[in-house]
């Protein structure tokens, strides 16, 4: 029998599973989290938070899909992943010109909607009450990692409407998502809005084992906007195709031996 875990409780396993355990059952969920990170690099803010991580980008995501599956069932062992993760980030509240919400809370927002839209592509999608739940749910998570419970989006619309800042942010104006044009070098006319350039693409290649075919199928995840800012943008299957490689993903934990850190 394998021994508990030394910040596991007697009565983990028994704690109701709810629709966060469901939706991070297998790899999918790295796979989400590695998409959320590259969004990061595009918001200027949450970029600057991103680097203070020296950790390679699939660790990252392993250890934030390991605290996402704790605070789900083992809230004991997620306050110690958790404490981990707020000493690498350091002092994670950095607002933009003193606005609302913060970068964490954007931050959380990105990887909520990460979440969803990979259960989605993997043909997982939850239903409209069981989405709002999720949201819910992972309120939980986001004050371990020290965001300010007001700040958190409470249900999927400001979820939608945080990720809508960031896409704002990222851009630099407020025209349509699916409509982002971006061409290098470009002047755009005095009635538009300025854009940022291009971005080059963080390398989510480098993991061992399968989480390099990972990295490729978040950038897959990628919203339009977001993989036309990227320089080269990203490619990756779409359709059933990800389907299909999204749940062909092994578990990642296990890629080559790799034990990430917890």
């Amino acid at each position: 029998m394998p021994a508990r875990s030394t910040t596991s409780h007697p009565g983990a396993e028994a704690r109701p599973a709810g629709v966060s355990a469901s939706l991070h059952r297998g790899s999918v969920l790295e796979v989400a989290l590695l998409s959320a990170g590259l969004v990061e690099e595009l918001h200027p803010l949450l970029r600057q938070l991103s680097a203070r991580d020296p950790r390679p980008r699939w660790q990252r995501a392993a250890a934030g899909a390991a605290l996402l599956r704790a605070a789900a069932t083992d809230p004991c062992r997620a306050m110690a992943l958790a404490a981990r993760e707020r000493a690498v980030d350091g002092d994670v509240h950095v607002r933009a010109d003193g606005a609302d919400p913060d970068t964490l809370a954007l931050r959380h927002a990105l990887r909520v909607s990460s979440v969803l839209t990979a259960a989605g592509a993997a043909g997982r999608a939850p239903g409209a009450a069981d989405a709002e739940r999720y949201v819910r749910e992972q309120l939980a998570s986001a004050v371990l990692l020290g965001a300010e419970p007001d700040d958190l989006p409470g249900g999927r619309d400001e979820v939608d409407a945080d990720v809508e800042r960031v896409r704002r942010d990222a851009t630099g104006g407020a025209g349509a998502a699916g409509g982002l044009a971006v061409v290098p070098g470009a002047t755009p006319p005095a009635s538009r809005p300025v854009r940022r350039g291009r971005v080059p693409l963080p390398d989510v290649l480098d993991g061992p084992g399968a989480w390099a075919r990972a990295g490729e199928l978040a950038g897959a995840l990628l919203p339009g906007w977001a993989r036309e800012l990227f320089t080269p943008s990203p490619a990756g299957p779409d359709g059933e195709e990800l389907r299909e490689a999204l749940l062909r993903l092994p578990p990642l934990e296990a890629a080559e031996g790799v034990r990430p850190r917890r």
